[in-house]
């Protein structure tokens, strides 16, 4: 064996070792629960995986567990996590979307919406405060989502390989142009804790993250998704000096990944013109651009309806009527930025408590981070949702399907990862 081939084996043994350490302390979690929570947890840490195959699979996965927290929840006659300020900001945000969608045009279709995007925040409450409790647990999930983020540069790659990109973008496995939102949103935790661990040790994890950050952030150059790429490198930029960065390899790093990227671009030129000149081009500074005509709706629809908007999701289906007469604008089902949708559909009232609904997670990640810099999850849950809830980047529909369903399993481990506590601290309902 070479000293090639030795470093190699090392590498592969210590992240066996760790791995097998984490799978371990996971199943003396598991075997603490009674059987039914046991099967649900093995479900929950299966949801990287689910996310893989289609929407209406992660949407099951997704609402099966908040419901099931929700009924667990009344059943124990458990309240206590409705003390948390975010989660009181959630429901105020969501009664006020509520009553917007009761007094909007289309107030059956607007009201279903809104009363069905509540899902997306009871999960993320579910994983906070029960699945994701016992950070044996959380650990594994985070791992989980690791390898799920693997699995999809795998399957990218394939595509590309096979069949090569179509009109720059790719699709597998979903057959839509989404899997950059998997990499950017579903493997933000995990991203942003390898990036960490690869600025701040020298050892084979750090080595091994170091390489999963590369790798992901290649492919995600690939899929041809402009904001979901930028979201994921400045999170990565940010993450690289979150915890305890040294300073070398945190600009040996940087530029690595700088000449990878570079390196793509310029072996793929529609790539590079993607990326750089089209998007220039079509930053909504000046009328003709594509994103202020997909956000000027918004806009109007806000100017037209200020208290309480349209209605949650009213403006794929009032878009026409909202714009009559303009010239300058394209209907799309949503406004492209959800700061715009919230004040375009719900309102002022939306926009203020909407605000406070994402402000507060920010602020419940942000804190834990600035008192308890020894534990690497701890230090970097607030990258993701700052990154992913930026106010003036082009965003998807915030009360849709699929966006919810990547967004708000990447936050949800983030808030989970927030709380975590002293290692000897009881996690006791």
């Amino acid at each position: 064996m070479n000293v090639s081939d030795k470093a190699v084996a090392t590498m592969t043994d210590s992240l066996t070792t760790h791995v097998s350490r984490l799978i371990n302390d996971a199943r003396a979690a598991l075997s603490e629960l009674p059987k039914w929570e046991w099967a649900v947890h093995i479900f929950w840490l299966a949801g990287p995986f689910i996310l893989l195959i289609e929407r209406t699979p992660a949407d099951v996965w997704l609402s099966v567990l908040a419901l099931t927290f929700a009924v667990r929840s009344v059943i124990r006659r458990q309240g206590w996590w409705l003390k948390k300020f975010w989660v009181r900001a959630a429901f105020l945000f969501w009664g006020v979307c509520l009553l917007a969608a009761a007094l909007s045009p289309l107030p059956a279709y607007s009201f279903g919406e809104a009363f069905a995007w509540f899902r997306f925040p009871l999960f993320a409450m579910a994983t906070a405060f029960w699945l994701g409790r016992d950070r044996r647990l959380l650990y594994l999930m985070i791992l989980s989502t690791g390898i799920g983020m693997v699995a999809m540069c795998g399957i990218l790659t394939a595509e590309i390989l096979i069949v090569g990109p179509q009109g720059g973008r790719l699709s597998w496995p979903y057959g839509d142009l989404v899997p950059g939102n998997y990499l950017a949103k579903v493997g933000l935790p995990a991203f942003v804790v390898a990036v960490a661990l690869a600025t701040s040790f020298s050892n084979n994890i750090a080595r091994a993250g170091a390489v999963v950050a590369l790798l992901s952030i290649i492919l995600s150059v690939m899929t041809g998704e402009r904001i979901n790429f930028l979201i994921r490198a400045c999170s990565g930029m940010i993450a690289a000096v979150a915890w305890k960065p040294k300073l070398w390899r945190v600009l040996l790093i940087v530029a690595v990944e700088i000449i990878a990227v570079v390196v793509v671009m310029n072996t793929r030129p529609d790539l590079g013109n993607r990326y750089v000149d089209s998007f220039i081009d079509q930053l909504p500074t000046h009328a003709e651009s594509p994103y202020y005509r997909a956000m000027a709706p918004g806009v109007m629809a806000f100017d037209q309806a200020p208290l309480f908007g349209i209605g949650p999701g009213n403006l794929r289906h009032l878009c026409n009527e909202v714009t009559a007469g303009s010239n300058s604008v394209d209907c799309h089902p949503h406004p492209h930025n959800y700061y715009i949708q919230m004040a375009g559909e719900a309102g002022i009232a939306g926009l203020v408590t909407g605000v406070l609904f994402l402000g507060s997670i920010i602020w419940v990640c942000a804190v834990p981070a600035i008192r308890n810099r020894d534990n690497v999850v701890v230090a970097t849950m607030w990258i993701v949702p700052f990154g992913l809830f930026w106010p003036i980047s082009s965003t998807s529909d915030f009360f849709g399907q699929w966006n919810n369903i990547f967004m708000w399993s990447a936050l949800a481990i983030a808030l989970a990862g927030a709380q975590l506590g002293p290692e000897n601290e009881s996690r006791a309902d």
